[in-house]
């Protein structure tokens, strides 16, 4: 039976997306936690098959972490899913100005940064897991609370509790699913194509980023995203982050599209797979 690394501990989102993902494609896979991207990340190829990770929020952008190490390392895109997500507070106070402490997950924090903004003389405590937040509101220590996923509202054993705290209900999160080696291309008739890329200029002139844009303008290729990040080799140096989102007959033009680009400027194609 094959792994799948997943960013636990059980009861994250991304366990909820895991699960959602076996059902639908895979049930023959065993989940396996890991305490952070980097460890779900480096199990892949070596304890898991495969690994489920957070990639973008609607509400607070894309997991940079996520988009580094997909350049780093040997692995590549077989699929994504997505899924809504909704957060609650648990305090162990008698209402909410009692507060003094709140423990929340890094990206959590960005989803929720109306209420967060709103408490008063209250000490922010960021952790790596919206389980470990959930836990530590579950010592229940007084005057402590945490922001916690929705779906484990019912669970929590606190004695303040506000059901939705989120800045949006229209808030989900993107999940890809990554493999260890070369890129296999999974094109599925009559359904779009996504194919997430880098593309890393060797040196800075003016002219580059449209030079790259303009090739897809030209064939009416359309990108969904694109973001600069840092070479890490030296201040000022980027490498470009793109995603296209097309409709399955334009594989052939966007494989040519592509090809045409890497005469000019080193590529790495993360993922050629089809999305619901």
């Amino acid at each position: 039976m094959e792994k799948i690394a997943v960013l636990g501990p059980n009861g994250t989102f991304s366990d909820s997306a895991s699960i959602e993902y076996i059902n639908e494609f895979n049930n023959e896979l065993e989940q396996v936690y890991y305490s952070t991207i980097d460890d779900a990340f480096h199990s892949v190829g070596a304890e898991c098959e495969v690994g489920i990770i957070p990639v973008e929020n609607t509400l607070d952008g894309y997991v940079q972490r996520t988009l580094d190490l997909l350049l780093e390392m040997n692995v590549y895109i077989e699929n994504e899913i997505s899924i809504p997500v909704q957060f609650s507070l648990v305090s162990n106070t008698e209402n909410i100005e009692d507060i003094k402490k709140l423990y929340v997950q890094f990206k959590t924090s960005g989803q929720c940064r109306k209420f967060i903004d709103g408490l008063r003389d209250v000490q922010i405590i960021i952790t790596e897991s919206n389980m470990e937040s959930f836990n530590k509101a579950e010592e229940g220590n007084i005057g402590e609370a945490a922001i916690i996923p929705g779906h484990m509202f019912e669970h929590s054993t606190a004695s303040f509790k506000i059901k939705n705290v989120t800045d949006s209900i229209n808030n989900y999160t993107r999940f890809i699913v990554v493999r260890q080696g070369d890129l296999k291309v999974d094109i599925t008739d009559n359904k779009d194509i996504k194919v997430p890329l880098y593309i890393m200029p060797d040196n800075d002139r003016p002219g580059i980023l449209f030079d790259i844009l303009k090739e897809f303008s030209l064939n009416r290729i359309n990108l969904v995203s694109i973001m600069s990040r840092p070479t890490k080799l030296d201040m000022g140096t980027y490498n470009f982050y793109l995603e296209i989102n097309g409709d399955f007959k334009q594989k052939e033009k966007i494989i040519n599209t592509i090809n045409k680009i890497k005469e000019d400027y080193k590529i790495k194609v993360l993922g050629f797979y089809s999305i619901n």
